[in-house]
Protein backbone atom coordinates (compact mmCIF):
# COMPACT_ATOMS: atom_id res chain seq x y z
CA UNK A 1 0.00 0.00 0.00
CA UNK A 2 3.15 2.27 0.80
CA UNK A 3 4.16 1.53 -2.95
CA UNK A 4 0.95 3.06 -4.04
CA UNK A 5 0.83 6.05 -2.36
CA UNK A 6 4.29 6.92 -3.13
CA UNK A 7 3.23 6.22 -7.02
CA UNK A 8 0.29 8.84 -6.05
CA UNK A 9 2.63 11.29 -4.64
CA UNK A 10 5.23 11.49 -7.05
CA UNK A 11 2.73 11.48 -9.83
CA UNK A 12 0.68 14.64 -8.33
CA UNK A 13 4.07 16.38 -7.38
CA UNK A 14 4.16 17.97 -11.00
CA UNK A 15 0.34 19.33 -10.59
CA UNK A 16 1.27 20.38 -6.81
CA UNK A 17 4.10 22.48 -8.13
CA UNK A 18 1.72 24.14 -10.98
CA UNK A 19 -1.24 24.53 -7.95
CA UNK A 20 1.35 26.39 -5.99
CA UNK A 21 2.34 28.93 -9.48
CA UNK A 22 -1.64 29.13 -9.86
CA UNK A 23 -2.22 30.58 -6.48
CA UNK A 24 -1.42 34.13 -7.41
CA UNK A 25 -3.79 34.30 -10.39
CA UNK A 26 -6.91 32.87 -8.41
CA UNK A 27 -6.67 35.17 -5.40
CA UNK A 28 -6.67 37.95 -8.83
CA UNK A 29 -9.51 36.38 -10.31
CA UNK A 30 -11.48 36.49 -6.76
CA UNK A 31 -10.35 39.99 -6.32
CA UNK A 32 -11.25 41.56 -9.55
CA UNK A 33 -14.98 39.86 -9.88
CA UNK A 34 -16.02 41.18 -6.51
CA UNK A 35 -14.35 44.54 -7.16
CA UNK A 36 -16.67 44.40 -10.07
CA UNK A 37 -20.13 43.01 -9.42
CA UNK A 38 -20.42 43.92 -5.35
CA UNK A 39 -21.47 47.14 -5.45
CA UNK A 40 -25.00 45.87 -6.96
CA UNK A 41 -27.41 44.44 -4.42
CA UNK A 42 -27.80 41.33 -6.51
CA UNK A 43 -24.13 40.65 -6.06
CA UNK A 44 -24.01 40.70 -2.40
CA UNK A 45 -23.46 37.08 -2.25
CA UNK A 46 -20.06 37.21 -3.69
CA UNK A 47 -18.23 38.73 -0.23
CA UNK A 48 -18.78 35.75 1.36
CA UNK A 49 -18.47 33.65 -1.64
CA UNK A 50 -14.51 35.42 -1.67
CA UNK A 51 -13.96 34.96 2.25
CA UNK A 52 -14.64 31.52 1.92
CA UNK A 53 -12.26 31.05 -1.14
CA UNK A 54 -10.01 32.56 0.46
CA UNK A 55 -9.78 30.71 3.54
CA UNK A 56 -9.94 27.71 0.73
CA UNK A 57 -6.83 29.11 -0.86
CA UNK A 58 -5.17 29.10 2.05
CA UNK A 59 -5.83 25.67 3.64
CA UNK A 60 -4.29 24.42 -0.02
CA UNK A 61 -1.44 26.91 0.18
CA UNK A 62 -0.38 25.22 3.67
CA UNK A 63 -1.72 21.33 2.32
CA UNK A 64 1.12 22.45 -0.69
CA UNK A 65 3.96 23.55 1.09
CA UNK A 66 3.41 20.48 3.71
CA UNK A 67 3.30 17.96 0.68
CA UNK A 68 6.25 19.67 -1.25
CA UNK A 69 8.60 20.40 1.50
CA UNK A 70 8.60 16.59 2.92
CA UNK A 71 11.25 14.26 1.14
CA UNK A 72 9.09 11.25 1.43
CA UNK A 73 5.10 12.73 1.21
CA UNK A 74 3.64 9.38 0.96
CA UNK A 75 -0.26 9.51 2.25
CA UNK A 76 0.52 13.27 2.85
CA UNK A 77 -1.11 13.44 -0.96
CA UNK A 78 -4.39 13.07 0.41
CA UNK A 79 -4.84 15.89 2.09
CA UNK A 80 -3.47 18.13 -0.92
CA UNK A 81 -6.40 16.18 -3.02
CA UNK A 82 -8.80 16.87 -0.20
CA UNK A 83 -8.08 20.49 -0.17
CA UNK A 84 -8.52 20.89 -4.14
CA UNK A 85 -11.73 19.12 -4.18
CA UNK A 86 -12.64 21.95 -1.34
CA UNK A 87 -11.54 24.88 -3.24
CA UNK A 88 -13.51 23.66 -6.30
CA UNK A 89 -16.54 23.30 -4.39
CA UNK A 90 -16.19 26.73 -2.90
CA UNK A 91 -15.03 28.87 -5.90
CA UNK A 92 -17.87 26.76 -8.34
CA UNK A 93 -20.42 27.75 -5.81
CA UNK A 94 -20.54 30.78 -7.37
CA UNK A 95 -21.94 29.81 -10.25
CA UNK A 96 -25.62 28.78 -8.44
CA UNK A 97 -27.29 32.08 -7.45
CA UNK A 98 -25.48 33.61 -10.50
CA UNK A 99 -27.95 31.37 -12.62
CA UNK A 100 -30.71 31.81 -10.50
CA UNK A 101 -30.65 35.70 -11.64
CA UNK A 102 -32.50 34.30 -14.44
CA UNK A 103 -30.98 36.61 -17.87
CA UNK A 104 -29.36 35.22 -20.72
CA UNK A 105 -26.33 37.48 -19.55
CA UNK A 106 -26.44 35.32 -15.95
CA UNK A 107 -26.90 32.24 -17.09
CA UNK A 108 -23.55 32.58 -19.82
CA UNK A 109 -21.43 33.93 -16.84
CA UNK A 110 -22.33 31.32 -14.84
CA UNK A 111 -21.41 29.12 -17.42
CA UNK A 112 -18.20 30.50 -18.35
CA UNK A 113 -17.23 30.83 -14.72
CA UNK A 114 -17.30 26.60 -14.26
CA UNK A 115 -16.44 26.06 -17.96
CA UNK A 116 -13.03 28.43 -16.73
CA UNK A 117 -12.51 26.79 -14.10
CA UNK A 118 -12.42 23.12 -15.73
CA UNK A 119 -10.13 24.49 -18.05
CA UNK A 120 -7.71 25.92 -15.18
CA UNK A 121 -8.18 22.52 -13.57
CA UNK A 122 -7.12 20.76 -16.98
CA UNK A 123 -3.98 22.92 -17.32
CA UNK A 124 -3.16 22.52 -13.67
CA UNK A 125 -3.34 18.37 -13.26
CA UNK A 126 -0.22 18.53 -15.06
CA UNK A 127 -1.43 14.71 -16.31
CA UNK A 128 -2.24 13.44 -13.02
CA UNK A 129 -5.52 11.54 -13.33
CA UNK A 130 -6.06 12.39 -9.18
CA UNK A 131 -5.80 15.92 -9.64
CA UNK A 132 -7.84 16.42 -12.92
CA UNK A 133 -10.41 14.05 -11.22
CA UNK A 134 -10.49 16.01 -7.97
CA UNK A 135 -10.24 19.59 -9.43
CA UNK A 136 -12.83 19.09 -12.11
CA UNK A 137 -15.70 16.46 -10.60
CA UNK A 138 -17.10 19.19 -8.34
CA UNK A 139 -17.33 21.89 -11.36
CA UNK A 140 -18.96 19.42 -13.73
CA UNK A 141 -21.30 18.52 -11.18
CA UNK A 142 -21.88 22.49 -10.74
CA UNK A 143 -22.46 22.70 -14.49
CA UNK A 144 -24.97 19.51 -14.30
CA UNK A 145 -27.57 20.72 -11.64
CA UNK A 146 -27.40 23.81 -12.52
CA UNK A 147 -30.31 23.31 -15.15
CA UNK A 148 -32.23 22.17 -11.69
CA UNK A 149 -31.61 24.94 -9.48
CA UNK A 150 -34.59 27.62 -10.54
CA UNK A 151 -37.47 28.02 -13.37
CA UNK A 152 -35.44 26.42 -15.83
CA UNK A 153 -35.86 22.83 -15.05
CA UNK A 154 -38.94 22.90 -16.37
CA UNK A 155 -37.10 24.58 -19.97
CA UNK A 156 -38.19 22.08 -22.60
CA UNK A 157 -34.75 22.35 -24.03
CA UNK A 158 -32.86 20.92 -20.89
CA UNK A 159 -32.25 17.92 -22.45
CA UNK A 160 -29.83 19.57 -25.53
CA UNK A 161 -28.32 21.57 -22.75
CA UNK A 162 -27.33 18.21 -20.75
CA UNK A 163 -26.39 16.69 -23.99
CA UNK A 164 -24.16 19.61 -24.34
CA UNK A 165 -22.70 19.25 -20.96
CA UNK A 166 -22.24 15.52 -21.84
CA UNK A 167 -20.45 16.72 -25.28
CA UNK A 168 -18.14 19.23 -23.04
CA UNK A 169 -16.69 16.04 -20.97
CA UNK A 170 -16.36 13.95 -23.43
CA UNK A 171 -14.57 16.25 -25.48
CA UNK A 172 -12.70 17.27 -21.47
CA UNK A 173 -11.68 13.69 -21.25
CA UNK A 174 -10.10 13.34 -25.03
CA UNK A 175 -7.94 16.90 -24.09
CA UNK A 176 -6.84 15.38 -20.91
CA UNK A 177 -5.97 12.14 -22.35
CA UNK A 178 -3.61 13.97 -24.87
CA UNK A 179 -2.41 16.02 -22.46
CA UNK A 180 -1.32 13.17 -20.25
CA UNK A 181 0.11 11.61 -23.05
CA UNK A 182 2.55 15.15 -23.90
CA UNK A 183 3.28 15.65 -20.30
CA UNK A 184 4.60 11.86 -20.59
CA UNK A 185 6.32 11.80 -23.12
CA UNK A 186 7.99 14.95 -22.11
CA UNK A 187 9.15 13.46 -18.48
CA UNK A 188 10.06 10.06 -19.82
CA UNK A 189 12.40 12.35 -22.52
CA UNK A 190 13.86 14.72 -19.71
CA UNK A 191 15.17 11.33 -17.52
CA UNK A 192 16.46 9.96 -20.53
CA UNK A 193 18.73 12.95 -21.20
CA UNK A 194 19.66 13.16 -17.23
CA UNK A 195 20.12 9.30 -17.67
CA UNK A 196 22.47 10.16 -20.66
CA UNK A 197 24.18 13.05 -19.09
CA UNK A 198 25.08 11.27 -15.90
CA UNK A 199 26.23 8.41 -17.74
CA UNK A 200 28.51 10.52 -19.88
CA UNK A 201 29.81 12.02 -16.73
CA UNK A 202 30.47 8.72 -15.22
CA UNK A 203 31.93 7.82 -18.77
CA UNK A 204 34.25 11.13 -18.63
CA UNK A 205 35.33 10.68 -15.31
CA UNK A 206 36.21 6.76 -15.91
CA UNK A 207 38.25 7.69 -19.57
CA UNK A 208 39.89 10.51 -16.52
CA UNK A 209 40.73 8.45 -14.34
CA UNK A 210 42.38 6.28 -16.74
CA UNK A 211 43.73 8.93 -19.27
CA UNK A 212 45.49 10.00 -16.03
CA UNK A 213 47.26 7.16 -15.12
CA UNK A 214 49.85 7.16 -18.15
CA UNK A 215 50.18 10.77 -18.30
CA UNK A 216 51.02 10.71 -14.85
CA UNK A 217 54.13 8.65 -16.11
CA UNK A 218 54.86 10.98 -19.36
CA UNK A 219 55.22 13.90 -16.96
CA UNK A 220 57.61 12.16 -14.27
CA UNK A 221 59.27 10.35 -16.95
CA UNK A 222 60.06 13.75 -18.88
CA UNK A 223 61.09 15.48 -15.80
CA UNK A 224 63.07 12.77 -14.91
CA UNK A 225 65.04 12.54 -18.33
CA UNK A 226 65.40 16.37 -18.22
CA UNK A 227 67.47 16.35 -14.86
CA UNK A 228 69.54 13.32 -16.08
CA UNK A 229 70.24 13.89 -19.45
CA UNK A 230 73.91 14.84 -20.31
CA UNK A 231 73.35 17.74 -23.16
CA UNK A 232 71.11 20.17 -24.52
CA UNK A 233 69.51 18.50 -27.03
CA UNK A 234 68.49 15.24 -24.18
CA UNK A 235 66.86 18.40 -22.61
CA UNK A 236 65.21 19.89 -25.41
CA UNK A 237 63.26 16.19 -26.33
CA UNK A 238 62.64 15.53 -22.46
CA UNK A 239 61.10 19.35 -22.38
CA UNK A 240 58.74 18.65 -25.65
CA UNK A 241 57.74 15.51 -23.55
CA UNK A 242 56.88 17.64 -21.02
CA UNK A 243 55.07 20.17 -22.92
CA UNK A 244 53.00 17.72 -24.64
CA UNK A 245 52.16 16.02 -21.54
CA UNK A 246 51.18 19.54 -20.10
CA UNK A 247 49.27 20.25 -23.18
CA UNK A 248 47.13 16.94 -22.85
CA UNK A 249 46.18 17.56 -18.97
CA UNK A 250 45.13 21.06 -20.08
CA UNK A 251 42.56 19.53 -22.83
CA UNK A 252 41.19 16.79 -20.37
CA UNK A 253 40.54 19.37 -17.66
CA UNK A 254 38.64 20.99 -19.82
CA UNK A 255 36.58 18.19 -20.80
CA UNK A 256 36.25 17.23 -16.54
CA UNK A 257 34.76 20.72 -16.24
CA UNK A 258 32.47 20.57 -19.12
CA UNK A 259 31.06 17.79 -17.60
CA UNK A 260 30.71 18.96 -14.15
CA UNK A 261 28.92 21.76 -15.56
CA UNK A 262 26.37 19.76 -17.42
CA UNK A 263 25.85 17.71 -14.53
CA UNK A 264 25.65 20.63 -12.10
CA UNK A 265 28.44 19.36 -10.32
CA UNK A 266 30.64 22.20 -10.55
CA UNK A 267 31.28 24.45 -7.47
CA UNK A 268 33.15 27.34 -6.51
CA UNK A 269 34.99 28.46 -3.65
CA UNK A 270 34.71 31.83 -1.44
CA UNK A 271 38.03 32.84 0.17
CA UNK A 272 40.13 36.03 0.82
CA UNK A 273 42.48 37.07 -2.00
CA UNK A 274 44.02 40.20 -3.78
CA UNK A 275 43.11 40.57 -7.21
CA UNK A 276 45.76 43.19 -8.04
CA UNK A 277 47.95 40.71 -7.40
CA UNK A 278 46.29 37.59 -8.79
CA UNK A 279 45.87 39.99 -12.06
CA UNK A 280 49.33 41.01 -12.68
CA UNK A 281 50.69 37.56 -12.19
CA UNK A 282 48.25 36.54 -14.52
CA UNK A 283 49.45 39.00 -17.09
CA UNK A 284 53.19 38.05 -16.49
CA UNK A 285 52.70 34.44 -16.92
CA UNK A 286 51.09 34.97 -20.46
CA UNK A 287 53.90 38.56 -21.38
CA UNK A 288 56.57 35.82 -22.30
CA UNK A 289 54.36 34.26 -24.91
CA UNK A 290 53.29 37.29 -26.24
CA UNK A 291 56.46 38.81 -26.44
CA UNK A 292 57.59 35.55 -28.11
CA UNK A 293 54.89 36.26 -31.00
CA UNK A 294 55.56 40.61 -31.23
CA UNK A 295 52.79 41.13 -29.43
CA UNK A 296 52.16 44.23 -26.57
CA UNK A 297 50.63 42.78 -23.33
CA UNK A 298 49.20 45.72 -21.58
CA UNK A 299 47.42 46.04 -18.18
CA UNK A 300 46.16 49.15 -16.68
CA UNK A 301 43.62 49.55 -13.84
CA UNK A 302 44.72 47.06 -11.50
CA UNK A 303 46.00 49.61 -8.77
CA UNK A 304 42.55 51.15 -8.44
CA UNK A 305 41.22 47.50 -6.96
CA UNK A 306 40.65 47.19 -3.46
CA UNK A 307 43.58 45.15 -1.48
CA UNK A 308 41.01 42.37 -0.75
CA UNK A 309 38.09 40.69 -2.23
CA UNK A 310 36.16 37.61 -1.16
CA UNK A 311 35.70 35.12 -4.03
CA UNK A 312 36.88 31.97 -5.83
CA UNK A 313 40.48 33.21 -6.95
CA UNK A 314 41.18 29.24 -8.83
CA UNK A 315 38.14 29.92 -10.90
CA UNK A 316 38.88 33.88 -12.01
CA UNK A 317 42.32 32.76 -12.85
CA UNK A 318 41.13 30.28 -15.05
CA UNK A 319 38.55 32.30 -17.09
CA UNK A 320 41.34 35.14 -17.68
CA UNK A 321 44.01 32.53 -18.34
CA UNK A 322 41.45 31.55 -20.93
CA UNK A 323 40.90 34.78 -22.53
CA UNK A 324 44.54 36.02 -22.52
CA UNK A 325 45.00 32.85 -24.21
CA UNK A 326 42.53 33.26 -27.01
CA UNK A 327 43.59 37.04 -27.10
CA UNK A 328 47.36 35.91 -27.96
CA UNK A 329 46.28 32.77 -30.21
CA UNK A 330 44.47 34.92 -32.72
CA UNK A 331 45.94 37.86 -32.62
CA UNK A 332 48.75 38.39 -35.53
CA UNK A 333 50.15 41.47 -34.83
CA UNK A 334 49.78 44.69 -32.76
CA UNK A 335 48.55 44.59 -28.91
CA UNK A 336 46.63 42.70 -26.46
CA UNK A 337 45.48 44.62 -23.56
CA UNK A 338 43.68 43.75 -20.39
CA UNK A 339 42.23 46.70 -18.59
CA UNK A 340 40.01 46.35 -14.74
CA UNK A 341 37.95 48.63 -13.09
CA UNK A 342 35.72 48.16 -9.83
CA UNK A 343 33.10 49.79 -9.00
CA UNK A 344 31.24 49.81 -5.35
CA UNK A 345 27.53 48.54 -5.01
CA UNK A 346 26.36 48.74 -1.32
CA UNK A 347 28.61 46.52 0.93
CA UNK A 348 30.33 44.76 -2.19
CA UNK A 349 32.15 45.63 -5.43
CA UNK A 350 31.07 45.11 -9.01
CA UNK A 351 34.55 44.25 -10.61
CA UNK A 352 34.91 44.16 -14.63
CA UNK A 353 37.86 42.63 -16.20
CA UNK A 354 38.07 43.67 -19.99
CA UNK A 355 40.44 41.47 -22.32
CA UNK A 356 40.98 42.79 -26.18
CA UNK A 357 42.87 42.87 -29.14
CA UNK A 358 43.39 43.64 -32.59
CA UNK A 359 42.96 40.17 -34.31
CA UNK A 360 40.97 40.07 -37.21
CA UNK A 361 37.50 40.95 -34.85
CA UNK A 362 34.32 38.92 -35.08
CA UNK A 363 31.16 38.54 -37.20
CA UNK A 364 27.40 38.82 -35.81
CA UNK A 365 27.04 35.33 -36.42
CA UNK A 366 30.86 34.47 -34.98
CA UNK A 367 29.77 36.37 -31.49
CA UNK A 368 26.64 34.35 -31.54
CA UNK A 369 27.73 30.42 -31.41
CA UNK A 370 31.19 32.07 -29.38
CA UNK A 371 30.52 30.43 -26.22
CA UNK A 372 28.68 27.09 -27.72
CA UNK A 373 31.07 24.15 -26.61
CA UNK A 374 33.00 22.52 -28.55
CA UNK A 375 32.05 25.05 -31.46
CA UNK A 376 35.15 26.23 -32.72
CA UNK A 377 33.91 28.58 -35.90
CA UNK A 378 34.73 26.74 -38.78
CA UNK A 379 37.29 24.47 -39.84
CA UNK A 380 39.41 26.60 -40.82
CA UNK A 381 39.76 27.96 -37.20
CA UNK A 382 40.26 24.37 -35.92
CA UNK A 383 42.88 23.03 -38.21
CA UNK A 384 44.95 26.53 -37.96
CA UNK A 385 44.38 26.67 -33.81
CA UNK A 386 43.68 23.30 -32.66
CA UNK A 387 41.77 23.29 -29.28
CA UNK A 388 38.51 21.85 -28.43
CA UNK A 389 36.48 24.95 -28.47
CA UNK A 390 35.67 24.59 -24.91
CA UNK A 391 37.42 27.41 -23.24
CA UNK A 392 34.97 30.01 -23.57
CA UNK A 393 32.10 27.99 -22.87
CA UNK A 394 33.29 27.32 -19.65
CA UNK A 395 34.52 30.44 -18.91
CA UNK A 396 30.89 32.01 -19.38
CA UNK A 397 29.48 29.00 -16.86
CA UNK A 398 32.30 29.75 -14.50
CA UNK A 399 31.58 32.93 -15.01
CA UNK A 400 27.72 32.74 -13.53
CA UNK A 401 28.41 30.27 -11.28
CA UNK A 402 30.11 33.12 -9.23
CA UNK A 403 27.07 35.08 -10.01
CA UNK A 404 28.12 37.44 -12.98
CA UNK A 405 28.82 36.59 -16.84
CA UNK A 406 31.03 37.04 -19.29
CA UNK A 407 30.34 38.61 -22.96
CA UNK A 408 31.74 39.58 -26.25
CA UNK A 409 31.67 42.15 -29.34
CA UNK A 410 33.72 43.40 -32.09
CA UNK A 411 33.87 47.07 -32.52
CA UNK A 412 33.97 48.61 -35.54
CA UNK A 413 37.69 49.56 -35.56
CA UNK A 414 38.43 45.65 -35.59
CA UNK A 415 39.70 43.36 -32.99
CA UNK A 416 37.64 41.57 -30.07
CA UNK A 417 36.53 42.53 -26.78
CA UNK A 418 35.55 40.06 -23.70
CA UNK A 419 34.33 41.49 -20.69
CA UNK A 420 34.36 39.52 -17.22
CA UNK A 421 31.47 40.85 -14.76
CA UNK A 422 31.42 39.61 -11.31
CA UNK A 423 29.89 40.51 -7.80
CA UNK A 424 32.61 40.28 -4.96
CA UNK A 425 32.42 40.98 -1.41
CA UNK A 426 34.61 42.73 0.70
CA UNK A 427 37.49 40.97 1.66
CA UNK A 428 39.50 40.62 4.82
CA UNK A 429 43.83 40.59 4.75
CA UNK A 430 45.09 37.41 6.02
CA UNK A 431 46.17 37.36 9.47
CA UNK A 432 50.30 37.43 9.61
CA UNK A 433 51.07 34.05 9.88
CA UNK A 434 53.71 33.00 12.73
CA UNK A 435 57.21 32.31 11.76
CA UNK A 436 57.40 28.60 11.15
CA UNK A 437 60.15 26.33 11.51
CA UNK A 438 62.62 25.44 8.89
CA UNK A 439 61.32 23.09 6.57
CA UNK A 440 62.28 19.74 6.74
CA UNK A 441 64.89 18.27 4.72
CA UNK A 442 64.66 15.88 2.16
CA UNK A 443 64.43 12.21 3.15
CA UNK A 444 67.58 11.41 0.69
CA UNK A 445 69.98 12.90 3.80
CA UNK A 446 68.39 11.24 6.62
CA UNK A 447 70.35 8.69 8.36
CA UNK A 448 67.82 6.56 7.53
CA UNK A 449 65.72 6.32 4.55
CA UNK A 450 61.67 6.54 5.22
CA UNK A 451 59.56 3.35 4.19
CA UNK A 452 56.83 4.19 2.07
CA UNK A 453 53.82 1.80 1.01
CA UNK A 454 52.08 2.27 -2.40
CA UNK A 455 49.00 0.56 -3.36
CA UNK A 456 47.64 1.14 -6.74
CA UNK A 457 46.40 -1.05 -9.05
CA UNK A 458 47.70 -0.09 -12.33
CA UNK A 459 51.13 -1.47 -12.76
CA UNK A 460 52.48 2.00 -14.63
CA UNK A 461 51.42 3.82 -11.40
CA UNK A 462 53.04 1.59 -9.23
CA UNK A 463 56.64 1.84 -11.52
CA UNK A 464 56.28 5.60 -11.56
CA UNK A 465 55.86 6.45 -7.82
CA UNK A 466 58.28 3.40 -7.27
CA UNK A 467 60.61 5.48 -9.73
CA UNK A 468 60.30 8.67 -8.20
CA UNK A 469 60.21 7.68 -4.54
CA UNK A 470 63.60 5.04 -5.07
CA UNK A 471 65.28 8.50 -6.91
CA UNK A 472 64.27 10.83 -3.28
CA UNK A 473 65.79 7.78 -1.29
CA UNK A 474 62.63 6.50 0.06
CA UNK A 475 62.26 2.78 0.30
CA UNK A 476 59.30 1.48 -1.32
CA UNK A 477 56.79 -1.84 -1.19
CA UNK A 478 54.50 -2.29 -3.61
CA UNK A 479 50.76 -3.80 -3.42
CA UNK A 480 48.51 -3.71 -6.63
CA UNK A 481 44.82 -3.94 -4.67
CA UNK A 482 43.49 -2.64 -1.47
CA UNK A 483 43.49 -6.32 0.14
CA UNK A 484 47.19 -6.64 -0.25
CA UNK A 485 47.83 -3.52 0.70
CA UNK A 486 46.16 -4.17 4.04
CA UNK A 487 48.11 -7.85 4.48
CA UNK A 488 51.74 -5.64 3.93
CA UNK A 489 50.33 -2.92 6.75
CA UNK A 490 49.12 -5.56 9.39
CA UNK A 491 52.89 -7.37 9.29
CA UNK A 492 54.68 -3.61 9.31
CA UNK A 493 54.76 -0.06 10.24
CA UNK A 494 55.38 2.38 7.14
CA UNK A 495 56.06 6.07 7.62
CA UNK A 496 54.04 6.89 4.51
CA UNK A 497 51.15 5.03 2.57
CA UNK A 498 50.35 6.87 -0.85
CA UNK A 499 46.82 5.10 -1.72
CA UNK A 500 45.31 5.19 -4.95
CA UNK A 501 41.39 5.73 -4.36
CA UNK A 502 39.88 4.59 -7.40
CA UNK A 503 40.73 0.62 -7.37
CA UNK A 504 38.51 -2.15 -8.34
CA UNK A 505 37.01 -4.61 -5.18
CA UNK A 506 38.33 -2.98 -2.06
CA UNK A 507 38.48 0.87 -3.23
CA UNK A 508 41.16 3.24 -1.19
CA UNK A 509 39.12 4.91 1.05
CA UNK A 510 37.53 1.60 2.27
CA UNK A 511 40.82 0.56 2.51
CA UNK A 512 42.10 3.37 4.77
CA UNK A 513 39.09 3.10 6.94
CA UNK A 514 39.90 -0.95 7.38
CA UNK A 515 43.49 0.67 8.45
CA UNK A 516 42.43 3.14 10.50
CA UNK A 517 41.23 0.49 12.67
CA UNK A 518 43.65 -1.58 13.68
CA UNK A 519 47.60 -2.79 12.75
CA UNK A 520 50.52 -0.54 13.42
CA UNK A 521 49.67 2.14 10.99
CA UNK A 522 46.36 3.43 12.19
CA UNK A 523 48.49 6.63 12.68
CA UNK A 524 50.60 6.24 9.65
CA UNK A 525 49.77 9.33 6.91
CA UNK A 526 48.10 8.54 4.08
CA UNK A 527 48.51 10.10 1.12
CA UNK A 528 45.51 9.48 -1.57
CA UNK A 529 46.14 9.75 -5.57
CA UNK A 530 43.33 10.40 -7.28
CA UNK A 531 42.00 11.78 -10.74
CA UNK A 532 39.72 14.26 -9.18
CA UNK A 533 40.28 16.70 -5.95
CA UNK A 534 36.47 18.55 -6.10
CA UNK A 535 35.41 19.56 -2.85
CA UNK A 536 32.90 16.54 -2.29
CA UNK A 537 36.07 14.21 -3.23
CA UNK A 538 38.49 15.79 -0.52
CA UNK A 539 35.51 15.62 2.02
CA UNK A 540 35.48 12.42 1.09
CA UNK A 541 39.30 11.56 1.62
CA UNK A 542 39.20 13.33 5.10
CA UNK A 543 36.11 11.18 6.26
CA UNK A 544 38.18 7.91 5.13
CA UNK A 545 41.06 9.02 7.19
CA UNK A 546 43.22 10.30 4.50
CA UNK A 547 45.91 13.10 5.22
CA UNK A 548 46.79 14.60 1.65
CA UNK A 549 46.30 13.99 -1.71
CA UNK A 550 47.95 14.55 -4.82
CA UNK A 551 45.78 14.49 -8.30
CA UNK A 552 46.97 12.73 -11.04
CA UNK A 553 48.90 13.88 -13.23
CA UNK A 554 51.44 14.94 -11.11
CA UNK A 555 55.29 15.60 -11.39
CA UNK A 556 58.03 14.82 -9.33
CA UNK A 557 58.14 17.78 -7.73
CA UNK A 558 54.74 18.16 -6.61
CA UNK A 559 54.80 14.70 -4.99
CA UNK A 560 57.72 16.01 -2.91
CA UNK A 561 56.02 19.26 -1.64
CA UNK A 562 52.76 16.52 -0.33
CA UNK A 563 55.33 13.83 0.46
CA UNK A 564 57.42 16.37 2.73
CA UNK A 565 54.21 17.56 4.59
CA UNK A 566 53.52 13.97 5.68
CA UNK A 567 56.31 12.81 6.46
CA UNK A 568 57.94 13.29 10.08
CA UNK A 569 61.67 12.69 10.78
CA UNK A 570 60.93 11.60 14.49
CA UNK A 571 58.85 8.60 12.32
CA UNK A 572 61.10 7.73 9.94
CA UNK A 573 62.22 3.89 10.53
CA UNK A 574 65.00 2.25 10.06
Amino acid sequence: MRVAWDQLAAAYRPAAISHRRQIPLRVFVILVVVAATVWRPAFHFLVPWAAACIVAQIIEQQALRYFLTRAEPGRAVIFNLASDVLLAVVFGWASLPIWALGTPVATASAIILVSGSVLTALMGAEGCVAAFLAAVTPHMTYMLVLPLTSATRQDPLGAYYLMGVALFALVLGLVFAWSRRTFEAERSARRLAEAQTAAKSAFVAMVSHELRTPLSAILGGAGDLAREAGDARARDKAALIADAGAMMRALLNDLLDVSKIEAGRMSVEVLDFSPGALIDETVRFWRDEARAKGLALDLAGERDLPPWLRGDPVRLRQVLNNLLSNAIKFTPTGRVALSVRAERRGDGWRVAVEVSDTGPGLSPEQVARLFTAYDQLGPDTARTFGGTGLGLSISRDLARLMGGDLTARSPSQGGAVFELTLPMAAGVAPAVAEPTAAPKPPPSVFDRSPLALVVDDHEVNRRLLSHILDAMGVRVELAADGETGLALAGERRFDVILMDVNMPGLDGLETTRRLRLTGPNTTTPVIAVTAGVSDAEREACRAAGMDDWIEKPFQAATLQRVLWRALDPDLVRA
